[in-house]
């Protein structure tokens, strides 16, 4: 048996055998459990063979079921739980300024030639500057569409660099990129004019990469959906680190579908248990996300502020997050803007969330608000109403504090002991009316002696 590096390991132990009589004691608990089913299949009557064999009626008609073709994602949304969909009061209002549709441009130059290209089936993006990378599968190239003058290259051929589908892509601030060959089990790392620079590969512990993002200090990390745990490379290729692991505990993770960094650390999303988990920097367990609210993560990314945009492969929405807690939904299924057929990709850059529409074939990009703004919950309907009160008690106050400053200054300018000095509150204890009046007293007097003395 292989030892996983980094990965703990367990000693197997070989299973019990049950004999026939505790086998029967089990069924007989697991009957005594569920006594409607029980009685009923006391009363049915076992089924009648047909004429010439001894074969029963019934196994015709199961072979028949077990060789009819089923789809595992039918099977997955029916044992799934339905999602759990904000109520009106706790929807964030999640501005949308505008949409932009990218479904392709023109591709060549003038001297080639210039022929309309148009996305057959984009599975994945990423943004640096004003470019936008797409992973088409349906033309089976990565392309480089230019945001401002809306032109068109194709970037690398992927029939020949890798052996399946690309699951997800990363660009450097440099135009170098990364690009997971999942079924090879291997993350290829290219300059920006498509030469190869680097393969990131771990045979005992990356098997299937399902997503990757590359760290300010040059690190990669690289999500395994086979393991499910995350591999933290040097920039020389060098396995440093994992964390996480296949479990349904806390940091663990069952058949990991996305991963994304953000201010809190990483942030991983799993189609079974604790559908999205936030672990730290080292693997630390941090928080999970609201229960039922994500049925099938397919893409995560999470902005400066800690909002996380989560795409829901199973009902075609984009579901918002604030630290875990859900705060809204954007989109729905269908043709127009703002509407989706499986969404596989998002990336956020600024105020820009682009969408990759995979079956509708193309991208829409959705221009956000810069900071959402919550209605209030129930019970806190009079909240403005309070909030109103509150504004005009503090007017009320500003008022008459001027008011009584203003008087005070006309008491101070009126009232005075004595040529250069100001009587006030502080100097003495006479009331402002006291101290007015006599003052007007004698600018009586003043003006009576001054009338006398200049007599006829």
């Amino acid at each position: 048996m292989a030892q996983l590096v980094g990965c703990a390991t367990t000693e197997q132990t070989p299973e019990s055998v049950l004999d026939d009589n505790q086998v029967a004691e089990e069924l007989a608990e697991l009957f005594e459990d569920f006594p409607e089913e029980a009685e009923a299949t006391e009363t049915e009557k076992p089924p009648e063979a047909v004429s010439g064999t001894d074969e029963p009626v019934t196994q015709d008609i199961i072979e028949e079921s077990i060789d009819e073709a089923i789809d595992p994602l039918d099977q997955i949304a029916a044992i799934a739980p339905k999602p759990v969909l904000p109520t009106p009061h706790e929807i964030a209002n999640i501005r949308i300024f505008d949409w932009r549709v990218i479904g392709g441009a023109s591709i060549g130059n003038y001297f080639t030639g210039r022929v309309q290209h148009r996305f057959k089936r984009p599975v994945a993006i990423a943004v640096q500057s004003e470019y936008l990378y797409v992973v088409d599968a349906g033309a089976d190239a990565l392309f480089r569409f230019d945001l401002v003058s809306e032109r068109i290259e194709t970037v690398l051929d992927l029939r020949a660099e890798v052996k399946g589908e690309v699951a997800d892509l990363f660009v450097n601030k440099d135009f170098s990129f990364y690009l997971t060959d999942t079924e090879a089990g291997r993350v290829l790392h290219y300059d920006r004019h498509g030469r190869l620079i680097q393969v990131y590969r771990n045979h005992f512990n990356m098997v299937r990469p399902v997503a990757v993002t590359a760290l300010d200090s040059g690190d990669v990390v690289v999500a395994d959906a086979h393991y499910d745990h995350l591999l933290h490379f040097n920039s020389m290729g060098k396995l440093i680190a994992t964390y996480g692991g296949r479990g349904q505990g806390v940091a663990e993770f069952l058949n990991i579908m996305t991963m994304a960094k953000g201010p809190d650390g990483y942030y991983v999303g799993g189609r079974v248990g604790r559908r999205i988990q936030v672990i730290g920097d080292r693997g630390n367990y941090l928080y999970a996300f609201e229960e039922g609210a994500v049925v099938f993560p397919a893409s995560i990314v999470v902005d400066r502020e800690n909002r996380s945009y989560v795409a829901d492969y199973m009902d075609n929405t984009i579901k918002v997050f604030d630290r875990g807690g859900l705060i809204g939904t954007i989109g729905s299924f269908g043709t127009g803007d703002g509407q989706f057929k499986r969404i596989t990709d998002l990336w956020l850059e600024g105020h820009l969330l682009y969408i990759v529409d995979s079956l509708n074939g193309r991208i829409q990009v959705a221009k956000l608000a810069p900071d959402p703004i919550t209605l209030p919950k129930p019970g806190f309907e009079n909240k403005t109403e309070l909030f109103q009160e509150s504004v005009d008690d503090v007017v009320e106050e500003l008022s008459q504090s001027q008011e009584e400053e203003s008087l005070d200054e006309m008491t101070t300018e009126l009232v005075k002991d004595g040529p250069g000095q100001m009587v006030t509150d502080e100097s003495t204890d006479v009331n402002a009316s006291e101290a007015i009046q006599p003052s007007m007293d004698e600018s009586v007097e003043a003006l009576s002696e001054g009338t006398s003395d200049s007599g006829p």
